[in-house]
């Protein structure tokens, strides 16, 4: 059997393809290289790092940051090894580069939380290449041995002299060959990286400072907002635009991208011209479709024979009775605080684009492909992203603002409002699990079930693929890869599929939900369903089996594992089996992304409400960079991970979404928000992903505890008390 991962995928596409083709010209054989953000005269020995000629360095961020703390994060490895204060190190927002691919991912983008892990390594290399070129230089410039010499606070220290800058080393380093394997710090004298530390771009944000990609501008930008289907894949008619044309400040409207475009001087005169377009729409191949008609078709598709994507064990141990429970998870938005936006503007020969995105080097792929132009035409300024959440992977806002810009001549601001966001997402997906076991004499003998679920990645794969791939390839080649990836989608089961619970016999299977809806990566992808769907699962039976939750669960573990490690430190801070009276508890622990997080949720009913009191966390994820940013990151996907568990359900009428903003669409108010407590496992390991982990803990948590507290076994999102 065959299974294909986003990132075997990303791996082997860009393989075939010989990388991306990028807005940087990178020189012939033998020649140097050209590095993003290059200066003159500067001192530049890989594309992370560059000493300008006053002494200030300069570090290219390779990662979007989009309020998961990377621009703290990977500065602070750098600063690590150049022994320097991480907020003297000026931080850039890194064009695309081969060299900021991730290893795994094969792309430059940012997801998966994978940015610290794949990060680690090569960024502190490359801070301790310059280290010791600096090093190199000024023992050779003053004469010295390199024993005398060090550097501490962004500057050289040359025994028995006053501190030296690093701008007065360049001219003698340049005549130096560039280190390539400097010896990396030890852990033991790491000064900054496990410490607790403000994050840098704190104050920016606090202030206003800083600078999003809806915050961008150039002269003779108009501001541009669309009108889309409202039935999911539909398209415009026909469209009377006379008294949108009316509206002063409007310049232009026509059709787009399947919708209709309005060009005017200033945002709110677009978007009341917008409003006034009167369209006829084809409401396209979910017209009819509603969310009832979505679970029958679910309900229906889990008789149907599945895809197997994991039997471990002996078929032979399956004995006892059987148990079966069948859970639910609605389709869910991303909406992030910034609502998609893309500054655009195309030009004779160069396409300029200003924007928050995490995938750059995609995005100058389909906007090459949607203008025709060579991909070297093509330049991302990535800036700061108000939030992402896998959103900003899809960069179809970014395709429309470079079509109406191409079509009007101007620089064009295009911006999504509210309702743009909510109704035109790539959604979570909708999904269904049927899962069941066999106990015999007080012990389960086989734990199987069985997924219903859309593929993301036969969805968005294909749009990737046609970035990677070389031009001269035909459009029938990405295109055919949905119904490869559809069959081989591990986004489907993961977290299911590759538990490390151990039984007798386990079995899982998952059948394709073949649905035209858009669906994407959503914060911890297919592990945002399929925890649920296990650990209540697992809480069922260690009801069933009269054992206590957190003991069925540490006796089915390894002993040796970080899941195993993490759940016995959140009950000991949790005070677990000890709640405080009218309160009850429940618990969840969840492999994602390389790190194990457990989680004791603490909650009251009162009639049909649920109240969450309180959440404790405990997370192991090897060494913790900056802890502050790891428990930040806990809290923000508890509070995500509760929005879902309690509030938040994308509903289908007619195909269309009948949600529209935070009024029936609603988050998690701070005054529901509960006491959160994180605890992070101590560890020697190299770090992995916190981003995403966080999240799929705590609704199954928050329905267990529900069960302690009610009795009521609640099996679809969002919980609701009948």
């Amino acid at each position: 059997m065959t299974t294909l991962s986003r990132r075997s995928f990303f791996k082997q596409s860009a393989a075939l393809g010989g990388g991306i083709a990028v807005a940087i010209h990178l020189g012939g054989c033998g020649s140097e290289p050209v590095y993003p953000g290059d200066r003159e005269n500067a001192l530049q020995p890989n594309a992370y790092l560059q000493v300008t000629p006053d002494g200030k360095v300069v570090f290219q961020l390779p990662r979007a940051e989009m309020g998961q703390g990377v621009y703290t994060g990977l500065t602070t490895l750098a600063a690590e090894e150049l022994n320097m204060p991480a907020e003297q190190i000026v931080v850039e927002h890194a064009y695309y580069h081969p060299e900021f691919r991730d290893p795994e991912f094969q792309m430059m983008m940012t997801g998966g939380s994978v940015s610290l892990r794949n990060n680690f390594m090569p960024i502190r290399q490359a801070a301790a290449n310059l280290r010791a070129w600096l090093r190199a230089a000024a023992a050779q410039q003053y004469k010295v041995s390199l024993d005398a010499v060090e550097l501490s606070n962004g500057q050289v220290l040359v025994e028995g002299r006053e501190p030296v800058g690093f701008g007065e080393l360049i001219e003698t380093a340049n005549s130096l060959p560039v280190p390539e394997k400097a010896p990396l710090k030890s852990p033991a004298d790491f000064s900054q990286i496990g410490r607790h530390s403000v994050r840098l771009d704190a104050r920016d944000k606090v202030t206003g400072s800083a600078r999003f990609g809806i915050d961008c501008t150039v002269p003779g930008t108009r501001t541009a907002v669309m009108r889309r289907c409202p039935h999911l894949g539909g398209r415009v008619k026909s469209f009377d635009a006379s008294a949108a044309k009316a509206v002063k400040g409007v310049e232009a409207v026509f059709e787009v991208n399947g919708g209709v475009a309005v060009v005017a001087s200033g945002y709110w005169p677009a978007r009341k011209a917008a409003d006034a377009l009167d369209i006829q729409w084809d409401k396209g191949p979910l017209a009819g479709l509603d969310d009832n008609t979505l679970r029958q078709r679910h309900e229906k598709l889990l008789q149907s024979e599945g895809r197997q994507v994991a039997e471990v064990g002996d078929a032979e141990a399956v004995a006892g009775e059987r148990m079966t429970a069948r859970y639910r998870v609605p389709m869910l938005s991303h909406s992030p605080m910034e609502p998609p936006n893309a500054l655009v503007q195309v030009s004779e020969n160069r396409v300029e684009v200003w924007t928050g995105t995490q995938v750059p080097d995609t995005a100058i792929g389909v906007v090459a492909a949607a203008l025709e132009r060579p991909r070297e035409q093509i330049v991302v300024h990535n800036q700061m992203l108000g939030g992402g959440f896998g959103r900003r992977l899809v960069p179809d806002y970014i395709v429309e603002g470079a079509r109406i810009s191409a079509r009007t001549g101007h620089p064009i601001k295009l911006v999504w409002s509210r309702e743009d966001d909510i109704q035109h997402d790539y959604y979570r997906p909708a999904a269904m699990a049927e899962l069941s076991a066999t106990v015999d004499n007080g012990k389960v003998t086989s734990f199987s079930g069985k997924t219903v679920v859309p593929s993301i990645m036969g969805q968005i794969m294909p749009m990737f693929a046609e970035a990677a791939m070389p031009e001269w390839l035909p459009p029938a080649i990405p295109r055919s890869l949905a119904g490869l990836l559809k069959h081989v989608d591990t986004s489907m089961t993961e977290g299911l599929g590759d538990t490390n619970y151990q039984f007798p016999y386990k079995k899982m299977e998952t059948v394709h939900d073949d649905t035209p809806i858009p669906v994407g990566f959503w914060r911890s992808v297919g592990h945002s369903q399929n925890a649920f769907f296990t650990e209540s699962f697992i809480d069922e039976l260690a009801h069933r089996l009269g054992q206590d939750p957190v003991e069925f669960r540490l006796m089915h573990m390894p002993h040796d594992s970080r899941r195993y490690r993490a759940l016995k430190l959140v009950a000991e801070k949790a005070g677990w089996g000890r709640p405080t009276p009218g309160q009850f508890q429940g618990v969840a622990a969840h492999d994602a992304f390389h790190s194990s997080v457990a989680q004791v949720v603490t909650a009251s009913v009162e009639g049909t409400n649920i109240r969450v009191h309180k959440v404790v966390c405990a997370v192991d994820c090897g060494l913790a960079v900056n802890p502050d940013i790891v428990i930040a990151q806990m809290e923000s996907a508890i509070v995500f991970g509760l929005t879902a568990a309690l509030k938040a359900g994308i509903t289908l009428e007619d195909g269309k979404v009948k949600q529209s903003n935070f009024h029936d669409y609603p988050m998690l108010l701070l005054a529901e928000t509960p006491e959160i407590e994180v605890h992070i496992v101590p560890s020697t390991d190299a770090p992995t992903g916190v981003g995403e982990p966080g999240l799929p803990p705590v609704a199954p948590a928050l329905a267990n505890a529900v069960f302690a507290a009610t009795g009521q076994r609640l099996r679809e999102l969002p919980l609701r008390l009948g």
